[in-house]
């Protein structure tokens, strides 16, 4: 994955390859994912048999904020917020390894 030194406001879906090869590679792995791209908010949801699925998000607020999300599908909800895009996709990609761990380890696929 390309670093990607951002300050000011960045349009997400400019990120769509980065995604792209990221939801390429969770389905080589198995994982049946959805992915939303929009101008300022970017989802990824994990498709398992829990009717409210994990989703991890990146979403555009105002300040050049960057909000990253976790919803682990029960009821945790984690979220961070940066002021640079790319340590905000870091965080997403960490999300993405838990959700992956705790699909693996629970048996949600």
């Amino acid at each position: 994955m390309e670093d990607i030194d951002v300050i000011d406001k960045v349009s997400l879906i400019s990120k769509k390859d980065n995604l792209n090869d990221l939801e390429k590679s969770l389905l080589m792995e198995g994982f049946k994912i959805n992915t939303v791209l929009e101008e300022n908010f970017s989802s990824l949801s994990f498709v398992t048999e829990n009717p409210d699925p994990i989703e991890i998000a990146i979403n555009f607020k105002d300040n050049s904020l960057y909000r990253v999300s976790y919803w682990d599908g029960y009821g945790v909800t984690e979220f961070y917020d940066y002021s640079q895009l790319n340590k905000a996709y870091k965080k997403f990609i960490k999300f993405v390894s838990k959700a992956k761990s705790n699909i693996d380890k629970f048996g949600l696929k």
